[in-house]
């Protein structure tokens, strides 16, 4: 598959949630990757992810204290999170409790609504 260059270069400032959200297919998730290969990456399109984390969204607070200090010096992904509104309490708790923690939710809205927090 042929991979289009991007104009968009995102500088994320350290210690702060971003989100990012657009038109179905545009690049989102790929973009990410890419830009952020080497960081936790958290996709709740998958099933058995999804299944995880929504049954026991805490797992997710207990996986990233349980992380290295070189996982937690990147970007924590969470791709989709809008699927499971609890997890955003369990960022909000890291973010206010993790020293220099950086975990950017990627909030991917794929519908013609305006997204909508629960």
């Amino acid at each position: 598959m042929e991979k289009i260059k991007r104009y968009l270069d995102l500088t994320l400032p350290e210690s702060y949630s971003t989100f990012l959200w657009g038109a179905r297919k545009t690049g989102k998730s790929t973009y990410l990757r890419q830009k952020f290969p080497d960081s936790l990456y958290v996709d709740l399109l998958k099933t058995d992810i999804f299944q995880k984390y929504v049954n026991q969204p805490f797992l997710l607070r207990e996986e990233i204290l349980a992380a290295s200090k070189e996982t937690l010096d990147k970007p924590i992904i969470l791709d989709e999170v809008q699927k499971i509104p609890q997890l955003l309490d369990e960022v909000h708790w890291m973010m206010e409790n993790i020293e220099d923690s950086q975990i950017y939710p990627l909030w991917v809205e794929h519908s013609k609504t305006q997204a909508k927090w629960f």
